[in-house]
């Protein structure tokens, strides 16, 4: 979850969901009577009731919820509520309305009551993040980021002082400096545990520092290279603003699926009992309190039968009361497809539990 603004007098909390999990947890933090403001579309009608035409027009609505809900085929979030601040000439105010919020979308929740610090906790730090570095590097500076959901953090930046292009001594100092630039980033990665590196800039530069970072990783980081215009703390924000950080992120978010989904096949072989899976066996497990970590294939959230949409939201809010690790998997991704053919919920538990009819050894 991406928080642009906080101002807690008021209230206000401005933020953007970047994966299906923030979605989720916008549906556990936007209550009845909070309200809420974004770019939304609307059907307006021209001329008499009942007669004219009609258009979509889109425009900033704010409204007080009433309930919120996910949509069936979607992986967006239904908020209804009344119109409380709109545009004017539409004749908008006290009128229905249902926003739907999707990855990507700017909002704002304001609670007029004031945000509770559970709440506001969770938009902060909602569990483990995935996290990537992005070293941003040309002939002149370097900086080193780490990007989570939350925003990026710069952690390193220098210079190069390389000497003239007619110097001799200029190849020397370029590998004297890319050393040091891969050393830096090898450091960060094991402080930082990252599933993933990016490192971008222009021209040939960043293929020779990845080159020189690569034996230093461990296997498990991917590598990767991109361009951007320039190095240094400039160039970070370059390659945020492009957009390619939130692809790594969804990537890096598929990676640490696929780990949980191998911890869950190993115990699955080994302690059959440490482990649970379908709607029934999982939701069985967290009203115990057991569940440690939960895998929920994002199709689940909106399932076209909303009994099952209903079960799978009384699970993700007994596995949250319980502070159990929550995390949400693409049917694309390799692991998607795996948890699909469990009943789209997989868990790995706290303790071992007979369920099913399971034998505990």
């Amino acid at each position: 979850m991406k928080i642009l603004s906080k101002n807690l007098k008021r209230g206000s909390v401005k933020v953007v969901p970047e994966t299906t999990d923030d979605i989720w947890v916008l549906h556990t933090v936007i209550q009845p009577g909070d309200l809420v403001r974004a770019r939304t579309v609307r059907e307006v009608h021209f001329g008499e009731r009942g007669s004219g035409r009609s258009s979509r027009v889109p425009m900033t609505l704010t409204i007080r919820v009433e309930k919120t809900e996910f949509q069936a085929f979607t992986t967006r979030l239904r908020v209804r509520g009344v119109v409380v601040e709109g545009p004017e000439k539409y004749g908008v105010l006290g009128k229905y309305h249902t926003m739907s919020i999707d990855v990507g979308r700017e909002l704002e929740i304001v609670k007029p009551k004031g945000w509770p610090r559970s709440l506001l906790e969770k938009l902060e730090s909602r569990g483990p993040q995935p996290a990537a570095v992005i070293v941003a590097v040309d002939y002149d500076e370097y900086a080193v980021a780490v990007a989570r959901g939350q925003g990026v953090r710069v952690v390193a930046e220098g210079s190069l002082h390389l000497p003239g292009k007619d110097d001799p001594s200029r190849e020397d100092a370029l590998r004297e400096s890319v050393a040091v630039i891969a050393k830096t980033v090898a450091g960060v990665v094991e402080r930082e545990n990252p599933l993933l590196v990016v490192v971008a800039g222009p021209g040939s530069l960043k293929d020779i520092v990845a080159e020189r970072l690569h034996p230093l990783l461990p296997s498990r980081v991917k590598l990767y290279t991109d361009n951007v215009s320039m190095g240094g703390h400039a160039g970070v924000l370059e390659e945020v603003r492009r957009g390619v950080m939130r692809s790594a992120l969804r990537e890096a978010a598929a990676i640490q699926a696929e780990r949980l989904m191998e911890e869950f096949e190993r115990l699955l072989a080994k302690e059959p009992c440490r482990v649970a899976y379908t709607l029934d066996q999982v939701l069985e497990a967290a009203s115990m309190g057991a569940v440690e970590k939960l895998l929920v294939l994002d199709e689940m959230l909106h399932h076209p039968d909303p009994e099952v949409r209903r079960r799978v939201d009384e699970l993700l809010r007994l596995a949250d009361s319980t502070r159990a690790e929550i995390h949400f998997v693409s049917a694309e991704a390799p692991a998607g497809a795996r948890v699909k053919s469990l009943g789209g919920v997989v868990a790995i538990l706290r303790y071992a539990l007979q369920l099913g009819g399971k034998a505990c050894a």
